[in-house]
């Protein structure tokens, strides 16, 4: 796997055996003199039930490849004490997948909104346990690409393959959303090995 790590100095890498497979290997990383040193053990992740894919779409519930930032994290549950901007949603909180302006968006709204209260939306605050904690893979987000692919994070595994995010066990993710730091530029790299 060879993707960018721009100036990160903080990385989790996410590798498969092959672009079809539903599970891979999760290793953090953080950038030292000497090059890029482990962080904690090796972890199993699962990706989407269409392996992984670099040309996403909403058609396929495959997982990106690439080196994407990470910037931004949400859930449930309250902030478990990352660094990252977190934010504790409510029942007014959606993931915008259909096509407009709000694609590949997080949206605040109870009544009245400008988008659809269902499917392909999806209903953040419900989506239990998948989103106790996510971490939000920044792809397809600036410049937002209609129809390339909305909804891709980090979030809490039920022992099964995704519609396209990479999840682990919640501990697990705790850990590294404590660990993650903007100062570090993190950054997510998804592809087979």
């Amino acid at each position: 796997m060879h993707y960018s790590t721009g100036g990160a100095g903080q990385v989790i890498t996410v590798v498969a055996s092959s672009p079809s497979s539903t599970s891979a290997t999760l290793q953090a990383w953080r950038r030292t003199t000497n090059g890029w040193s482990p962080v904690g053990a090796s972890l199993p992740a699962w990706l989407g039930t269409g392996g992984m894919t670099d040309k996403p779409s909403e058609q396929l519930s495959a997982t990106p490849e690439g080196s994407f930032t990470l910037t931004q994290a949400f859930g449930r549950d309250p902030d478990p004490g990352t660094a990252l901007p977190y934010r504790q949603t409510t029942p007014a909180d959606w993931w915008i997948s259909q096509f407009g302006s709000l694609y590949n968006t997080l949206q605040h709204c109870s009544t009245g909104c400008s988008f659809t209260q269902g499917a392909p939306n999806e209903h953040l605050y419900f989506e239990m346990p998948y989103y106790a904690y996510a971490v939000i893979i920044d792809y397809n987000r600036s410049p937002v690409v209609q129809g390339a692919g909305s909804a891709f994070f980090l979030h809490v595994t039920v022992g099964e393959p995704t519609q396209g995010c990479v999840s682990i066990e919640q501990a697990q993710l705790v850990r590294l959303m404590r660990w993650l730091r903007p100062s570090e530029h993190p950054r997510i790299l998804i592809g087979p090995g």
